[in-house]
């Protein structure tokens, strides 16, 4: 997204396939061969794409880090990465038993809320197909972890209080959290370009862009502008970006939109994306969220952490039972 960005979007993406990546590709939806299984959890395949991703992930994470991981790590991590693997399918496989469905309409708001933080669809297909995903796997994970989420919150979330005093000491304890970095609101209009355009066509797209600029500094209505020409994400919401925090954008644009005041509207700023014309329309200084407009908050988080950990108990003691078969090998993945 206008590389709002590939740092961004990638994150989302992340944080999203983190929830439903540990999730057996297979849960009754997906075929597996048989080379590229590394688990049988109660006859249902687990892929061993998914547990290389999940390995290269970590390795990057740590080289990242000044800290390559040894064979021996690799291999450990290896071990742990499937266990989870297995007993979130368990998980799953109960939620099933016990007649829960996923509700569509929220699996379609997660999806298209996801696809809204991309540039162009081209960008969030190309970044599914380098995860190896289609839209149709990415949504039938979904599935699979609204249906874990929805067991979780039915037998151990629902049951569980928190006392005041524990969340006030949370929020004491943890201040750096709840610290409200300086934010701006923008809005944004961009005329796109490709890098494989040639000169002349680069050329219109330029013209246009000052054409508009030139329109928005003779009163014209940004939101309605944005509508009819901006080639953004947000053209629907007439280029409202919302509140941009720093390191959200790519820092040629932050560069720009920061020190802008409200009101204001940018020269043309050139990208590989295209040309982008911003106005800020707000800032809210550095602070530290009060206790009472973070409590429900805190309560939740202090919910599903310990909700987690009665389903991780659960989990295991459904392990127990069931018929799983390891089929995981000597290899070792290594990351590119």
């Amino acid at each position: 997204m206008m590389r709002m960005n590939r740092r961004m979007h990638i994150r989302y993406l992340a944080v999203v396939l983190g929830l439903v990546i540990a999730v057996s590709s297979a849960s009754g939806k997906e075929t597996s061969k048989a080379s590229d299984t590394v688990a049988l959890v109660n006859g249902t395949p687990i892929s061993k794409q998914e547990l290389d991703g999940e390995i290269v992930k970590l390795q990057k994470t740590y080289l990242g880090l000044g800290k390559p991981l040894t064979c021996k790590q690799v291999a450990s991590f290896q071990s742990e990465v499937l266990e989870s693997f297995i007993q979130r399918e368990l998980l799953y496989q109960e939620g099933k038993k016990s007649g829960i469905e996923a509700d569509q309409a929220v699996v379609s708001k997660e999806l298209e809320s996801l696809r809204k933080q991309f540039f162009s669809d081209a960008d969030y297909k190309n970044e599914l197909t380098r995860r190896g995903l289609t839209e149709e796997a990415l949504r039938s994970r979904m599935e699979d972890n609204l249906i874990i989420q929805k067991l979780v919150d039915r037998r151990f979330a629902s049951k569980i209080i928190i006392a005041d005093n524990d969340m006030v000491a949370f929020y004491e304890s943890r201040l750096e959290l709840f610290k409200q970095p300086l934010q701006v609101a923008v809005s944004h209009i961009l005329i796109q370009i490709d890098p494989k355009w040639d000169t002349s066509r680069k050329q219109t797209a330029k013209k246009k862009a000052e054409q508009i600029l030139q329109d928005l500094k003779k009163g014209g209505d940004f939101r309605s502008l944005a509508r009819e020409h901006s080639d953004g994400p947000t053209r629907t919401s007439g280029g409202d970006l919302g509140y941009i925090k720093k390191g959200q954008l790519d820092k040629q644009l932050e560069d720009v939109i920061f020190s802008m005041k409200p009101g204001e509207l940018s020269e043309l700023v050139e990208t590989g994306y295209g040309y982008h014309i911003f106005k800020v329309t707000d800032r809210k200084p550095e602070t530290v969220l009060p206790y009472d407009s973070v409590k429900e908050q805190i309560r939740q988080q202090l919910i599903q952490g310990k909700a987690k950990q009665e389903a991780e108990q659960f989990a295991k003691s459904l392990r127990e039972k069931a018929s799983v078969e390891i089929l995981l090998n000597d290899d070792v993945v290594s990351a590119k």
